[in-house]
């Protein structure tokens, strides 16, 4: 109780003291009876049917320009429900008053239910509370200067102020102190849908504050520069965001909740607090969501200057060129901004939008770039800057984005192979894919491999269950022995077995020694390739049957003989499709002798 309202209870009560003492007459109680009579009768009806004619404001848009809209021109809905609600808390006041006056009739009074008169009037009380919230959170913005409030908090004016404002709503709802619980229910949920709108509001107004903000053009380029006031943006809309749960708690949500349980039973309660939990967690993640759109922007604002960069860099990387420099530069000074601003949790979701614009930029250079046929210096270069980028900013510890970063870093180092490195790429790949085969309808060879010193042998011993590749059901099957990567070993002979006619389980049993140099011994990933065929009858047209790889650091290394090893089973695979990065890579260099000579012959390997 007020001060003033005290003072006018003590005064009211010594004179009905007064009255009592000297006349024996309750002359307070006896006027109270009369008049909360006449003031139901006269304004029941009046305010039952203003509040049913009242019209829904209509501030779609955010239009304050124009205003409200309502259907009868000379009325003003502003004034108009204020003036409902004025009346509407001097009719509490009194009737307030009646309890102290009349405890033993107060039930019986007609006027105790005034509130239900109003009920239709309640929601566009509501809509006006959030429209004047909405338009001191528009001024609170435009008077902002984004700048600290002090040294010791991350936010400006506004983001207090637009507190502030929301506090004035709850204050309108402490006034309002609606009797009735299932009411009171839907008009809290109405509020805390109002006032996600409002950070909404607050969030769209903030960002077209700072947008234009850090945006620098000269005669040599256009860029983005990340400011301070963008970061006070983020931290304002984050800071508005921490207080909507309590903001909602200070509604009495609780009390509410408990009074449910009384009146109806655990089932309703828990599914009227359910649903508003609903609303509150919806309304904390739009607005997380608004935030998470706005570091976006400011990182696709810096994607240009980047991309710019970027393509520079890789062309001329090789030179005296400093956009690798310039490039880390930039990217150091904006990140250095937003951490120093913001707090660590924005500053983290800052860098996992970075990552994924990153990927994205050079997913499109690596598209334009193979469809404008760049040599594979270009693809080079840019994964070298790439993990230059990755070692100076990534945390090795997080995840976030590694999946697409890796596999653009894996396309850059595909394409940035030179021609019989990438073929040997493919090989490589197959290898792999060969050695998962849990079995193969080509069937399996047997052989044995050993070094011996910078020499290697190798006894190809049988095969079993090969294909058929003739009418009769057999084949007439050989096996070559190919070394790879094939420019490295191009001075060695490719030796073959005798054929074998008309069997599928061919016994081979032959040995061949291979001479090497100390170089090529050392070849990093190299491969022994054997290449079973079926030999045309003219010999012209051998056909593929399958292969099997076996890599260099399998190879034994031993003197002792060959025939003492165990023997090596493994089965023939071939190739099922060019849906292979290595392939694509090769298909791209249109120009190129070599990609297209082992294109060719990598679709006769193909799997029919």
């Amino acid at each position: 109780m007020s001060a003033r309202s005290q003072k006018s209870y003590q005064e009211r009560k010594s004179h009905c003291c007064k009255t009592k003492k000297h006349v024996n007459f309750q002359y307070a109680k006896s006027l109270y009876i009369f008049y909360q009579a006449k003031i139901s009768t006269l304004c029941e009806p009046e305010v039952r049917q203003i509040c049913k004619n009242l019209k829904t404001l209509d501030y779609s848009g955010y239009d304050f320009g124009n205003g409200p809209v309502n259907t009868d021109p000379t009325v003003d809905p502003l004034a108009e429900g204020t003036s409902l609600f004025d009346l509407y808390l001097t009719i509490q006041r009194f009737v307030t008053s009646g309890q102290d006056i009349c405890p033993s009739d107060y039930n019986g009074f007609h006027i105790k239910n005034f509130h239900q008169w109003f009920h239709a009037g309640v929601a566009q009380w509501l809509d006006i509370a959030v429209y004047k919230a909405l338009q001191r959170i528009e001024k609170a913005i435009e008077l902002d200067q984004l700048v600290h409030i002090d040294t010791s908090v991350k936010y400006s004016s506004s983001a207090v102020d637009t507190l502030t404002i929301f506090y004035q709503v709850n204050t309108f709802w402490q006034q309002l102190n609606w009797p009735n619980v299932e009411s009171c229910y839907t008009f809290i949920a109405k509020i805390i849908d109002d006032i996600c709108r409002c950070c909404i509001f607050y969030a769209e107004k903030m960002a077209s504050k700072v947008d234009g903000m850090g945006d620098i053009e000269n005669i040599y380029e256009k860029k983005f520069e990340v400011t301070n006031e963008w970061c006070l943006a983020i931290n304002n809309i984050d800071y508005v965001r921490e207080t909507l749960e309590p903001f909602t708690n200070g509604l009495g949500m609780e009390e509410i909740l408990k009074k449910i349980l009384e009146l109806k039973s655990p089932v309703d309660a828990q599914r009227c607090r359910d649903t508003l939990n609903m609303v509150i967690s919806n309304a904390i993640d739009t607005v997380r969501n608004a935030i998470i759109e706005l570091l976006q922007t400011v990182v696709q604002k810096m994607a240009p200057s980047m991309k710019r960069l970027l393509i520079e860099g890789a062309e001329l990387c090789n030179q005296d060129n400093n956009s690798i420099d310039r490039l880390m530069s930039y990217v150091d000074r904006n990140l250095e901004t937003m951490h120093r601003e913001l707090n660590k949790e924005n500053f983290n979701r800052t860098l996992e939008i970075v990552w994924d614009m990153l990927s994205q930029t050079l997913d499109e250079i690596i598209q334009t770039n193979l469809e404008n046929r760049r040599p594979p210096s270009f693809f080079a270069n840019l994964q070298k800057t790439l993990k230059l980028m990755l070692g100076a900013y990534k945390d090795p510890t997080d995840c976030t984005s590694c999946d697409s970063l890796k596999r653009t870093e894996q396309i850059l180092r595909i394409n940035g192979l030179e021609t019989s490195d990438l073929i040997h790429e493919v090989h490589l790949e197959l290898a792999k894919k060969f050695d998962e085969l849990p079995e193969s309808p080509y069937g399996e060879i047997s052989f044995r491999c050993k070094f011996d010193g910078d020499v290697l042998q190798v006894e190809v011993i049988n095969a079993r269950d090969l294909a058929a590749m003739d009418s009769s059901g057999a084949s007439d099957s050989f096996v070559r022995i190919h070394l790879l990567p094939e420019h490295k070993f191009s001075s060695i002979d490719k030796p073959k077995t005798k054929t074998h006619n008309k069997t599928l389980f061919p016994l081979y049993d032959e040995t061949f020694t291979i001479n090497l140099s100390p170089e090529q011994r050392e070849i990093k990933d190299g491969l022994v390739l054997l290449s079973v065929k079926d030999k045309d009858m003219l010999g012209y047209n051998n056909q593929y049957i399958g292969e099997a790889f076996l890599r260099f650091k399998d190879i034994p290394i031993t003197s002792e003989s060959l025939s003492n090893l165990p023997q090596v089973k493994k089965w023939l695979g071939r190739p099922t499709s060019f849906e292979m990065d290595t392939i694509k890579a090769l298909e791209h260099r249109l120009g190129d002798k070599q990609a297209k000579e082992f294109l060719k012959k990598f679709k006769q390997r193909l799997a029919s």
